[in-house]
């Protein structure tokens, strides 16, 4: 059987800060050899792409969206959280990749 592979969104306003998360979350699932596509976009990208998704996670600056994001991931089954405080503070892509994988469990 193929490993199935990952694929999240983390979501921030315009992807700035989220693309250097995603960057991140990628190396670490790749050091762990987990087969993951992280993308990193704005909340307006996600209404068309939900369900290309496993989960959608979003930045503390974004939380005030989650409601939003999530109405529009819950008919493709997608998960919304945010992302840990502290691994984004600190951009610990192995603590966001353990937060996911615990989504998909």
């Amino acid at each position: 059987m193929a490993e199935q592979s990952i694929n999240v969104i983390i979501l921030c306003s315009w992807g700035a800060t989220s693309s250097q998360l995603a960057k991140k979350v990628q190396q670490a699932a790749e050091k762990r050899g987990i087969t993951a596509k992280i993308d990193a976009g704005g909340t307006g990208d996600f209404k068309d792409k939900a369900s290309d998704y496993d989960v959608a996670l979003l930045e503390p600056q974004v939380r005030h969206l989650r409601k939003e994001v999530t109405r529009i991931a819950e008919p493709h089954n997608v998960p919304v959280e945010m992302v840990d405080q502290t691994a984004f503070a600190l951009m610990n892509g192995d603590k966001v990749l353990d937060q996911v994988l615990q989504l998909m469990e």
